[in-house]
């Protein structure tokens, strides 16, 4: 089971695209950026504060403030007790998760859409394999340990 893992998994792929991603991290994230307001620019949240459908980060800096989790509280609330409208994000929201509770005490909401869900798998994947990466031991050194 774990060799056929090992081969849908390739450590080194992962890597790969990750370094390749990070070598321009500032246009990648400007690029996700504007992806974002142009996929969310019509919910309530973005209205509420308004970004009016502009896209550029210059924009969302000078319109949309730093909110703490408490900030988005009643928007996640509402979306818990299944108001389906575009409220923080236009994609269906497909999963609420819990919090650890560590932060204040307190377990809190954290609303996943797919995409939200595949990119923190994606997260998940890399760290994957940057530990197997560096936590495999060479063969010299099993011999040496055993």
């Amino acid at each position: 089971m774990l060799v056929e893992t090992e081969k849908m998994f390739n450590s080194e792929e992962v890597i790969e695209e990750f370094e390749a991603l990070t070598r321009d991290a500032g246009r990648v994230q400007e690029e996700t950026l504007r992806r974002i307001l142009v996929e969310n620019g019509e919910t309530e949240y973005l209205l509420k504060w308004g970004l009016g459908g502009r896209t550029d980060p210059e924009s969302f800096k000078a319109c949309i403030p730093i909110a703490l989790h408490e900030d988005l509280e009643p928007y996640i609330q509402r979306i818990a007790d299944g108001d389906d409208s575009p409220i923080l994000t236009s994609k269906p929201i497909t999963t609420i998760s819990l919090s650890s509770g560590t932060t204040q005490g307190k377990p809190k909401f954290v609303p996943f859409s797919d995409e939200l869900m595949n990119s923190t798998m994606q997260i998940y994947k890399t760290s994957f394999a940057y530990r197997n990466r560096y936590s495999k031991v060479s063969s010299f050194e099993k011999k040496r340990f055993l």
